[in-house]
């Protein structure tokens, strides 16, 4: 009977450890999945992109906060050479630093995939 029970203990605290140890990767693996993807995104706009100007027509706080930086939302005027002018709304985190250049009324480069210029995640500011 003991050595069952004695048994059943290791068998727990093994399974335990295993599971501490899964979540822990995973922790560690998802966000820098994450970021890749995002990165990866960014490159490829860059590389595929056009360079026009947005003209910013409203900005709102979502009240959420990343790295005490504000998730906004904002609705863009986006006007490419070549293309009549169209509205995109976008929300992003802005770094305080850069919150003054993003100000209603504000125009602002941007770098846009035109093979889908109206999908905000091919829209991408150009903040200096």
């Amino acid at each position: 009977m003991t050595d069952t029970i004695s048994y059943i203990t290791i068998i727990i605290i093994a399974l335990s450890l295993c599971c501490g140890l899964l979540i822990t990767v995973a922790a560690i693996t998802v966000p820098i999945l994450l970021i890749s993807k995002k990165r990866k995104q960014a490159e490829e706009l860059v590389a595929r992109g056009s360079q026009g100007e947005a003209t910013i027509l409203s900005l709102t706080d979502t009240g959420m906060r990343v790295n005490d930086d504000p998730r906004v939302t904002l609705e863009l005027e986006i006007n490419m050479p070549m293309y009549p002018p169209y509205q995109v709304s976008k929300t992003l985190v802005v770094p305080l630093i850069r919150l003054a250049q993003i100000q209603v009324g504000a125009v602002v480069p941007v770098m846009v995939d035109m093979s889908d210029p109206t999908n905000p995640d091919k829209v991408g500011l150009l903040l200096r």
